[in-house]
């Protein structure tokens, strides 16, 4: 498999200020964190794979051996993308603290998407032997194999994963450093981890 990253231009969100009026009359300033889903979907991971189709079917019979009677062998080439990055239900943001410390709750990085170029898809090369052809159905099943094994194969690629994680935690760390900046606050940020199946009780 040839992985090639994809750079993209991103512009890092600042939230919006929630203007709060006191008892007294004094205007104060609440830091407002619900633009970190659109910060995840930025720090997304996207890599081009280039990938073979093959499935082959030993002759058989008793002309297998002059005949090839039974052989077929499917061959097709393909590109496609796949999406690293962070789960957006599993990501929590606390209200800052007294010391201005923010946690932030943040699953591993995971698999989001693996897909084909319908456009890089030809038309399959197929040997076989007398009396025999390739189905259609076979050409499919050649391909939905060959998706299987790429997407567990980029499931195993702790590298990209632990890239993707890295990425999206240096601009949500950014992105509330900013916010707490637009109206005067230093926030610094701790970090927890997301357990699969945790609630939002939970979570904070």
């Amino acid at each position: 498999m040839r992985v090639r990253k994809i750079t993209k231009t991103w512009m890092l969100l600042v939230g919006t200020v929630v203007l709060c009026l006191t008892g007294c009359g004094k205007e104060t300033q609440t830091a407002d964190f619900s633009g970190v889903t659109s910060v995840c979907e930025l720090a997304t991971l996207k890599c081009y794979y280039h990938n073979v189709a093959k499935a082959e079917t030993e002759a058989s019979g008793i002309f297998a051996k002059w005949l090839k009677t039974g052989y077929k062998k499917i061959w097709t080439e393909y590109s496609g993308i796949i999406e690293y990055g962070i789960d957006i239900s599993q990501v929590t943001v606390s209200e800052p603290d007294k010391n201005g410390v923010v946690t932030v709750t943040m699953p591993d990085a995971q698999v989001l998407n693996v897909d084909v170029d319908e456009d890089s898809l030809g038309t399959p090369l197929t040997d076989t032997g007398f009396l025999t052809s390739v189905t259609t159905e076979e050409k499919t099943t050649t391909l939905a194999g060959a998706q299987e094994a790429m997407e567990q194969q980029a499931k195993e690629n702790t590298e990209m994963l632990s890239q993707a994680k890295a990425r999206a935690k240096t601009l949500i760390e950014e992105y509330i450093k900013n916010v707490g900046e637009s109206i005067g606050e230093e926030y610094t940020v701790e970090w927890k981890d997301a357990e699969p199946g945790m609630t939002e009780s939970e979570k904070k």
